[in-house]
């Protein structure tokens, strides 16, 4: 990874919050404060929020087919194509470089199914 972003922003590690916000179709269940959930169903009212993850330093991961240090072109491949399910699994942004195709970092499904399909052409 690549740290990127702004130099006078206050960082926190992974897994520390800002606040909270009201929750947004797509949230991580993981990221529902469920216990404020539960206060607001006995009150009558059904307001989900989520934590807040603070987005001040965003880091860049490039999965390189040059340095997957494998001697086997066909595991160097196979390595990379079992980083891109697994970076897509844990919803991070990722980009992917091959020769001849730089894939800039994004993620979801439709990005998932780009690099494959540039990993099945290499």
């Amino acid at each position: 990874p690549r740290a990127s972003g702004t130099g006078s922003a206050t960082t926190q590690g992974i897994g520390e919050f800002d606040g909270v916000r009201a929750y947004r179709r797509g949230d991580p269940l993981k990221l529902v404060v469920w216990k404020k959930a539960a206060k607001s169903l006995a009150t009558g009212t059904d307001d989900l929020v989520s934590r807040d993850v603070q987005q001040a330093q965003r880091h860049e991961l490039w999965l390189d087919l040059a340095l997957a240090a494998l001697p086997d072109p066909e595991a160097r491949v196979s390595r990379l194509t079992a980083w891109v399910l697994q970076a897509d699994r844990l919803g991070i942004d990722y980009g992917l470089r091959l020769p001849g195709v730089e894939l800039a970092p994004d993620s979801g499904a439709a990005h998932r199914q780009r690099c494959l399909e540039a990993l099945a052409l290499c």
